[in-house]
């Protein structure tokens, strides 16, 4: 194996084959980004004539002599193992070193081990801690094992779904609260579009309302319009909404209906031709004709007080040749009788399908998976498709030449 400067050209035709774990800090797209604003060097990995690896490794200038670097959640391998990376991670710590480097930081994106929906580890093939022992024989620090959000690095978890069975199959595979919800927002007429450029202040506004009001860490709205005009080819940005017209006159076809047929069941008792089981059927009848007319009166004040048209979530999902990711969302909390949030998933899920994509991530979590931790409402409703955890290994970083390190430490100039 042997590395070198490789071109820009390469890295994305590179990218354009490459089929597992990436994150979007390592997309074509964001490097035409980064690389506009930053020091940007790629290096590649040979096995004899064969490019097997890039690394996207972008520099921040310290003290205007040295750099910071950070590899983007890299490097990226095909045909991962243990013993490639830590060549690759040797072969670039000598390139940045070159560099005048004073730090590396690698956040890799790779599993470290695998958990159940419930958050128990588990004993998976795919489980990978020895990564960690790489970082630490090539004398990294390690950030740590953190079970909350730390500013310097990505969220450690990663709730992923297996969408490679039918429709039918994924259902099946949720808890039936989900699944039921899920169905629900079908017959309730919840629909679903994309937002177009013009209408992303939409987006935004309702995630920092959700934002505020869940506790979430708050997401600057400059970066959230920047993602979104880095990522756009790749993004879909969603707005559910319910149309109370439509879906009124629904309900009104099916109280129609069970009101033919609670009639009809009455004429047979009054004319003796009942059974002790219709009788029965009847009480339940009416129950649920009464609990239909309350429906149909609610969504009729409903409209009254809103309007028609009635905006319930809204959401920003990233997909690559791997995965579709489910990055933010936010909803209207007054509304949320529909499941907006539900249907939206389930069509998103669907749409990764069409996508000819393997796997869907519900993205972070804090790895806290009790009552008392910060997001344990939006680990419920993860949990809720039965999704794996996926326990990546964190945050790595190297530092050289300390003396000069440390200065640039006491002028604050390390990031």
């Amino acid at each position: 194996m042997r590395t070198s400067l490789i071109e820009e050209n390469t890295f994305k035709k590179f990218m354009e084959s490459y089929s597992s774990y990436y994150h979007y800090l390592h997309d074509p797209l964001y490097y035409e980004y980064i690389s506009s604003i930053q020091e940007v060097h790629l290096l590649g990995l040979y096995e004899d004539d064969e490019l097997m690896g890039v690394s996207m490794l972008s520099a921040i200038p310290i003290l205007k002599k040295y750099r910071q670097f950070t590899s983007h959640t890299g490097p990226l391998i095909k045909g991962f193992t243990n013993e490639k990376l830590k060549f690759f991670l040797m072969e670039v710590e000598n390139y940045v070193k070159d560099q005048k480097a004073l730090m590396i930081i690698h956040s890799p994106y790779h599993i470290y081990q695998i958990r159940d929906a419930e958050g128990e580890v588990t004993d998976s093939t795919v489980n990978n801690r020895e990564i960690a022992d790489v970082y630490k024989d090539l004398r990294y620090t390690h950030h740590g094992f953190t079970k909350q959000l730390v500013n310097e690095e990505l969220l450690r978890h990663q709730a992923v779904l297996d969408i490679r069975g039918d429709e039918t199959d994924i259902l099946n595979h949720m808890n039936s609260t989900t699944r039921y919800n899920t169905r629900a927002s079908e017959r309730m007429n919840v629909q679903l579009r994309y937002l177009g450029q013009d209408e992303y202040d939409r987006f935004i506004k309702m995630y920092k309302e959700t934002e505020a009001r869940i506790g979430y860490d708050p997401v600057d709205v400059k970066r959230l319009k920047n993602l979104i005009s880095i990522l756009e080819e790749r993004l879909f940005v969603t707005l559910s909404y319910v149309d109370l017209e439509a879906y009124m006159k629904r309900l009104e076809t099916e109280l129609a209906d069970l009101e033919s047929d609670k009639f009809d069941m009455q004429k047979k008792i009054d004319a003796g031709e009942g059974t002790k089981r219709m009788k029965n059927r009847l009480g339940e009848q009416k129950n649920l004709v009464t609990s239909k007319g309350d429906r149909l009166e609610k969504i009729r004040a409903m409209q009254a007080a809103h309007g028609n048209i009635i905006e319930l979530s809204t959401a920003m999902y990233y997909y690559n040749n791997h995965e579709m990711v489910y990055l933010f969302s936010g909803s209207n909390p007054e509304f949320s009788m529909f499941m907006g949030t539900n249907y939206t998933t389930w069509q998103m899920i669907k749409k990764a399908k069409t996508l000819g994509l393997e796997r869907f991530n519900f993205f972070g979590l804090t790895g806290d998976f009790t009552e008392a931790s910060g997001d344990y409402g939006v680990y419920q409703f993860k949990k809720g498709y039965n999704p794996v955890i996926e326990e990546l290994p964190g945050t790595f970083y190297k530092t050289f030449n300390r003396p000069v390190y440390k200065i640039a430490q006491k002028l604050n100039r390390i990031e």
